[in-house]
């Protein structure tokens, strides 16, 4: 299955707004955490937290985020549309499925072999995409939520989770975390890994890592030392380090190679 592009839990600046007049000829997924205002069949609605949409090929996309903005996107081939009529999951309609949290997960996995060399991976991109629509179209019909705490708690644990994502620049650590949800940091730690499937320091610096992509892509082409500082790294090896275990590469073959 064709697939032009992806991006999990990417950030965009507050104020933030697309404009697609005449869609893409392609398909659409994007994916909120936090509200937005949107245009859909033809109207202007203020999205709750969470919400998803499938826009179908030469769909119009408008949609503005007054606020600092994090997002799952990806841009499906045509063909894509087929998948989701077999399962049932309606395009260019706001969706609320009760479950989001894999959504980040998948298309993590999908990122990393989109911009991949490894064999046989349109073989494991489409099975990630196939997992993805199958768990979706469970997420929208299901019954129960897949995990297994309180719609409050959930609730709690995605502001701060958008909180953290949005801070990529802060030195976060479990405790500081823990304390904006009013938890424990072991309890925190509990519930933060089984709603999000990753633990709370590993989403904060994949966060920083996705940060620091955007920074070393800017026009300006910073220097890493001014990168690894503006992402509050003490030390210019360890950001490397850490970069280069989330990516693969380190941030100079990123830039250049992305450049």
């Amino acid at each position: 299955m064709f697939l032009d592009s992806v991006r999990h839990d990417w950030p965009e600046k507050a104020g933030f707004t697309l404009s697609r007049p005449q869609g893409l000829p392609c398909c659409t997924f994007v994916h909120f955490f936090v509200p937005v205002r949107i245009l859909v069949g033809g109207e202007y609605v203020e999205t709750q937290p969470g919400a998803c949409i499938f826009y179908a090929v030469s769909e119009p996309q408008w949609y503005h985020s007054p606020q600092a903005l994090i997002n799952n996107w990806m841009h499906p081939g045509p063909e894509f549309a087929r998948l989701l009529e077999q399962h049932h999951i309606p395009e260019n309609t706001l969706l609320y499925p009760r479950d989001t949290s894999f959504i980040s997960e998948l298309f993590q996995k999908l990122e990393r072999e989109f911009y991949s060399d490894n064999p046989y991976k349109q073989e494991l991109m489409d099975g990630y995409l196939s997992e993805f629509v199958i768990r979706f179209h469970r997420a929208l019909y299901a019954d129960h939520p897949e995990i297994p705490v309180s719609r409050p708690i959930r609730e709690k644990m995605r502001a701060v989770r958008e909180t953290v994502l949005s801070r990529p620049e802060t030195r976060w650590t479990v405790a500081e975390m823990a304390q904006l949800a009013s938890l424990s940091p072991s309890r925190f730690h509990a519930l933060y890994k089984a709603q999000f499937a990753t633990s709370p320091l590993q989403d904060a610096i994949a966060a920083k890592i996705r940060y620091a992509q955007s920074l070393l892509l800017a026009d300006e082409q910073p220097a890493l030392p001014e990168v690894a500082e503006k992402l509050g790294y003490n030390d210019q090896y360890h950001f490397i380090r850490q970069f280069k275990a989330v990516t693969g590469k380190t941030p100079g073959a990123y830039r250049k190679e992305m450049r």
